[in-house]
Parts: structure tokens; C-alpha cells; sequence
């Protein structure tokens, strides 16, 4: 298993590496090149794509759910490839029906041709989730990466060559998006071949399986689209008070912030599968190991992001007041990367998914609130910022709390500091030169690494 691990780390690391330089491209020099009214729409479309995957009803998500930890040969290739072709059509057909529904509530011309992509992105993007998932429940994970590579390389090099071209049509760059999730299809699809050769399509068969991934997954995509909800209830009340330039001001922020973010989750991804494989004891040493390597590693973004402010201002002056933004909530991606790979991973080897949906129900409930208050009694958008902050701090928490309850261990004093350096990082730097912040946050994360020796800090049997 640990050749097999360190292969698809390797992968997907490098998956994630091109992928950190292709945000480079889209988040730093896009704003460049598209005027922020344009930009703007290729938030809303990156905004919109993050929740349409929901059509598929749980369907992809139930699939890594069940095949989780399966030996590839063991794989049922009828059942696998019938209830991909019949989720195809039904996907399809949800598809057409939501986005027409959609296009006739927009208020605009240019909203409407967003969804129009959007439904479209969605039918390619489904379909290599579907396969994605499959390689990443059989431990080949490394397969899945390679496709990840392909959409990033693909996007940014038709990124160079329109930015050559001088063009600057935003709904150029969402096709040339399209093209290359679909062209990572093709290749997912290649690597499957034998498998779907081998196999028939057998409706009923296809009809039986997919009902059984959706019942399975359901809750496992409530609850993802729950954790996305979080922040996107309160980007949606942003453009709901104050328009779209405001909501893709806000959007550019937070997605900065995902650089950091996507590797994380990647690990995530690859570590389930093999967690699915070990005894209860092995998977406590785990969590214990994860939670202690976290607790070194996220604060360095927090370092990290203090001179990268300064060139960030230089760089892109008109998205100055988004950068200032960046300080606030880069609290948000510290917490949900903890969340991710430590909540949802341990939540999905329990088969605790059902909890994971309450916790991020309570937590929407809670930024929906927060951010209602802060628009429309306080008028205040950098409330509505803070709010999402401080929803995002109480998910972790609270989901590190149940779960190491679970598993017998307890990690309250971890919690506290990272709460304690979460909040003196938003002060410092709001409040201070960069430098004089810089060196108040070095200072705090060497007293983290001191308690750790000492033995103050640690993950212990509860």
C-alpha cells in the first residue's frame, strides 16, 4: 500500500503544482487582461459551477462511497458502466430543465449565457467526476491526477495564446475551460476502455445501481454543497446588496485564498481510500500524525501571504480593496483546509456523512444569519466578510471536537491556539505594516513549535 500511496501523493502533488500555477495565470494576470465588469462574469461563472454539480443527485459521490478501497480488478464493470451511461441521461435531462429554468428568472443577457456554459461545463464535468471517482475508490489515484494535468495544462496554454492574441472576451476563456475538462474526458474514458469493452450496458442493471449511489451518496452531496454553501450564501447576499462588481471583488479574494486550499483537498482524496484499508488503531495514529503535521504546516500561509500582499497591491491596483479583503479571510482557508483533509476524510471513513450534514447545516444556518444581519441592519460588507470567517472557525471546531471524541483523543488545547493565532493574524494585519506584522506572526508560530516540544501541545488519548 505504501508504493501505492506514494505513487498517487506524487501525482497528485504534481496535479496540484500545475494546477497552483495555472490559478496564477487565471486570478493574477486575467484581472490583467479582462476589464473587472468582465472578470466579474467569469467569477459568476466559477460561483455557478461549484453548485451545479449537485444534478447528479449524489450519484458520484455514492460511487466513491461504495468502490472506496476496492482492488480494481474486482471492480464490477457492467454495474459500473451502466449506471454511468444511465446517469448521463438523467443528468442531461435535469440539466436542460434547471438551466432553462435559470435562463427565464435572469435578469440579464449576459447572466443568461453564463448558465447557458454553465449547463454545458456541467455535462462534461459530471462525466469525468463520475470516471475521477472510480479511479481515485481503487487506489489509483494517480490516474485521476493525470486528467487534472491535462484540464490545467490545456486552459493555460489557450490562456497564453488569447492573452498573445490581445483577446479579452470572457466567455472565450469559459469555452477554451470547457474544451479542456472535456478533452480530460476523453483521456478518463481511454484509461476505462477495457473495462467498458468487457462489460454490456444493461439498463436495469444501470437503473438498480444508480439508485443504490444515490442513496448512498446523498447525504455525502448535501453535505458538499452545504460546505460550499457557507461561503456562498454570503457572496450571494453580496451581489444581492451590492451588484456584481462588488460580488466579484469579494469572489477574487476568496479565490486566492483556494491556492493553498486545492492541494489539500487532493490529499484528501488520495488519503481516503488507503484509510478505508486500516484498524481503528492505525487510523487514530493517523489522525494523530495529520493533526500534529497540520498544526506545523497552515500556519506558513499566514507567513506566506504577508509580503505576498505587498507585490499583490503593486501587481493589481484596481483590486486593491479585494486584496486588503484577502487578510480577513485567510482564516477561512487555514480552517477549512483542516477541515477537509482531517473532518471530511475521517467523517467519510466512519461513514459519518450523515453527521458531517448536520454540522454543515447548523453552519449555513449560521453564516446565513450573520450575513444578513451585517447587509441589511449593519450595511457593513466587510461584516458580511467576517462573518463567513467566523462560521468557517466554528464548522472546524466543532467537527474537530465530535470527531476526536470518536476516536478517543482530545485536541482542545490545539483548537484554542488555532483560534488564538487566527485572530492575532486579522488584527496585525489589518492594523499594521506588513513588516511589523510579518514578524509578530513568525514570533507567535515559533511559541507554537516550542509548546509542541514541550509537550504543552499535543494530541492525546481522551
Amino acid at each position: 500500500m505504501q508504493k501505492e500511496l506514494r505513487k498517487n501523493f506524487i501525482f497528485a502533488f504534481l496535479a496540484q503544482g500545475i494546477s497552483l500555477i495555472v490559478s496564477c495565470s487565471t486570478n493574477l494576470v486575467l484581472p490583467k487582461v479582462l476589464n473587472v465588469v468582465n472578470y466579474s462574469y467569469w467569477q459568476l461563472f466559477i460561483f455557478y459551477s461549484a453548485y451545479i454539480p449537485c444534478l447528479a443527485l449524489g450519484l458520484n459521490d455514492g460511487v466513491y462511497l461504495r468502490y472506496g478501497g476496492i482492488l480494481r480488478a474486482k471492480l464490477d464493470g457492467s454495474a459500473v458502466k451502466s449506471q454511468f451511461e444511465v446517469g448521463i441521461i438523467l443528468q442531461t435531462i435535469l440539466g436542460i430543465i434547471v438551466g432553462s429554468i435559470m435562463i427565464m428568472f435572469s435578469d440579464s443577457a449576459n447572466r443568461q449565457r453564463v448558465i447557458f456554459l454553465v449547463i454545458i461545463y456541467y455535462l462534461f464535468y459530471t462525466c469525468h467526476n463520475f470516471l475521477g471517482y472510480i479511479f481515485q475508490a481503487v487506489n489509483e489515484t494517480n490516474i485521476y491526477s493525470k486528467s487534472i494535468i491535462i484540464i490545467r495544462i490545456v486552459f493555460l496554454l489557450s490562456q497564453v495564446i488569447m492573452m498573445w492574441l490581445g483577446l479579452t472576451g470572457v466567455y472565450q476563456y469559459i469555452i477554451l475551460y470547457i474544451i479542456s475538462i472535456a478533452l480530460a474526458l476523453c483521456y478518463l474514458l481511454f484509461q476505462i476502455r477495457s473495462e467498458f469493452r468487457a462489460s454490456q450496458f444493461n439498463l436495469n442493471l444501470g437503473i438498480r445501481e444508480l439508485t443504490i449511489s444515490m442513496k448512498v451518496g446523498i447525504s455525502l452531496m448535501i453535505a458538499n454543497i452545504c460546505s460550499l454553501l457557507i461561503l456562498g450564501v454570503g457572496r450571494q447576499i453580496v451581489d444581492m446588496k451590492w451588484g456584481l462588481v462588488a460580488f466579484g471583488k469579494v469572489s477574487f479574494s476568496l479565490t486566492l485564498m483556494n491556492f493553498a486550499l486545492t492541494f489539500i483537498m487532493q490529499i484528501g482524496l488520495v488519503l481516503f481510500p488507503a484509510l478505508r484499508r486500516l484498524s481503528d488503531k492505525e487510523l487514530k495514529n493517523y489522525y494523530g500524525k495529520l493533526t500534529i503535521g497540520l498544526f506545523y504546516i497552515l500556519p506558513l500561509m499566514y507567513i506566506a501571504y504577508l509580503p505576498v500582499q505587498y507585490i499583490l497591491d503593486l501587481w493589481l491596483p484596481h483590486y486593491k480593496e479585494s486584496i486588503s479583503y484577502l487578510a480577513t479571510v485567510l482564516p477561512i482557508c487555514y480552517f477549512d483546509s483542516k477541515m477537509n483533509l482531517i473532518g471530511n476524510t475521517f467523517f467519510k471513513v466512519l461513514n459519518k456523512q450523515v453527521l458531517l450534514l448536520k454540522i454543515n447545516v447548523v453552519t449555513i444556518i449560521i453564516s446565513s444569519v450573520l450575513g444578513l444581519v451585517s447587509a441589511y441592519v449593519f450595511n457593513n460588507m466587510y461584516f458580511v466578510i467576517v462573518g463567513m470567517v467566523l462560521a468557517i472557525m466554528f464548522r472546524s471546531v466543532l467537527a474537530d471536537t465530535l470527531l476526536s471524541s470518536k476516536i478517543n483523543v482530545n485536541v482542545n488545547k490545539l483548537e484554542i491556539s488555532d483560534i488564538i493565532l487566527a485572530v492575532a493574524f486579522i488584527m496585525v494585519s489589518n492594523s499594521c505594516d506588513w513588516k511589523i506584522a510579518l514578524m509578530v506572526v513568525v514570533l507567535l508560530y515559533v511559541l507554537r513549535i516550542f509548546l509542541v516540544k514541550v509537550g504543552y501541545l499535543k494530541v492525546k488519548e481522551s
